[in-house]
């Protein structure tokens, strides 16, 4: 029996006596930038040099949208190596875009795929922003998406055989991350969690 657990979990069909636990996992917390309000009092401008409310404004959209780009490029890496989970080790190349928990689950969800060995096919959707109800920090985003494996499959290298469970897989569920600066300056995804009890 082959169990694959974290990241993209599929039950597999009964036919193929296989047990993918549960519809494939990576959804995202995202940050919400927080708003600034300014007003103008009419009295004497501000001095020279003084913070703007922009400013701020401008640094947080800008980390918003560097973790961003990292939690999509994240998912990109993600999705060649459950293409084509036997082409390569793809530790390496996943160490770019992720460390510590989404690490970890993302290597094992692959090299569960090269043990069957399977692969995915189709495509994977997202409707990934910054989650509103997560407060803002410097240098860390959590990211909220909706992912949808409903246009994917698990299928067989050997046959081509479908191996999810489609009638008991969740197609659409929210999936939260979140995504962090580290020293260098690179945005990392760090942790990953699935709500599959949660449909989008």
């Amino acid at each position: 029996m082959v169990t694959i657990s974290h990241v993209h979990d599929r039950p597999a069909s009964p036919t193929r006596h296989r047990r993918f636990a549960r519809a494939r996992q990576h959804a995202l917390v995202a940050i919400a930038g927080a708003s600034l309000l300014s007003a103008c009092s009419g009295t004497a401008p501000e001095p020279p040099g003084a913070p703007t409310p922009s400013t701020t404004s401008t640094g947080e959209i800008a980390s918003s949208a560097a973790g961003m780009a990292a939690y999509g490029e994240f998912w990109r890496v993600s999705e060649l190596a459950f293409a084509a989970p036997t082409a390569q080790d793809w530790e390496t190349e996943l160490s770019m875009v992720a460390r510590g928990q989404a690490l970890t689950d993302v290597v094992i969800e692959v090299r569960n795929y090269a043990s069957v060995p399977a692969h995915v096919e189709g495509a994977i959707t997202h409707d990934a922003r910054p989650d509103p109800t997560v407060t803002p920090g410097p240098g860390r985003v959590a990211v909220l998406d909706c992912i949808d494996i409903s246009g994917s499959r698990l299928v067989a290298d050997a046959d081509g055989a479908v191996l999810d469970d489609q009638a008991n897989q969740t197609p659409r569920y929210q999936y939260r991350a979140e995504v962090v600066r580290d020293a260098s300056g690179r945005w990392l995804v760090v942790t990953t969690a699935p709500s599959l009890d949660q449909p989008c």
